[in-house]
């Protein structure tokens, strides 16, 4: 039986790996039946029950009442169901990471290089998880480096910024 265990989280195993360049995110769509036919099934059901009736097979001690396939077979399944319905769920989501200049606005950043009166600096921002630099103005004056900031209005090119008030 271990032979059998070790069959199916290895064949899981591979289908996962296998499946991880799939962006189709077809699998699984079609209803309750799908989920018979759906590739997240099949693999992380076989990695689970092989997993699990392995790691049974090693652990239990010997004469245990409960044989390892009793808890590999739903601990499969629910695993199988799972990651199904997690793919399923991720799929459904819309990612936009695209940062626009409207949602700058707002925005706390520090200026890497010198804003000279009338003069274009820059300034760097976090927004989204990326780190951006742009072009930066500013109608009070002089902003020296890491100076804090925030953005007040934002155009196509260029950032108005003004200097955060430090409470010192």
């Amino acid at each position: 039986m271990l032979i059998a265990y070790l069959i199916c989280l290895l064949a899981g195993a591979v289908l996962i790996s296998l499946s991880l360049d799939n962006e189709a995110g077809l699998d699984g769509e079609a209803g309750n039946l799908s989920l018979l036919f759906s590739t997240p099934f099949w693999s992380f059901g076989l990695t689970g029950f092989g997993l699990c009736g392995v790691l049974m097979m090693l652990l239990s001690p010997p004469g245990s009442w409960i044989p390892p396939s009793a808890v590999a077979l739903p601990m499969g399944l629910l695993m199988g169901w799972g990651a199904n319905r997690i793919l399923r769920t991720l799929a459904r989501r819309e990612a936009d990471s695209l940062v626009r200049s409207d949602d700058l606005i707002g925005h706390q950043g520090r200026v890497s290089l010198t804003i000279e009166p009338g003069e274009r600096g820059f300034v760097e921002l976090n927004v989204r998880g990326s780190l951006i630099r742009r072009p930066a103005r500013c109608s009070q004056g002089q902003l020296l480096r890491d100076t804090s900031v925030v953005v007040i209005q934002a155009d196509a090119n260029t950032l108005e910024v003004e200097a955060l008030e430090n409470a010192t």
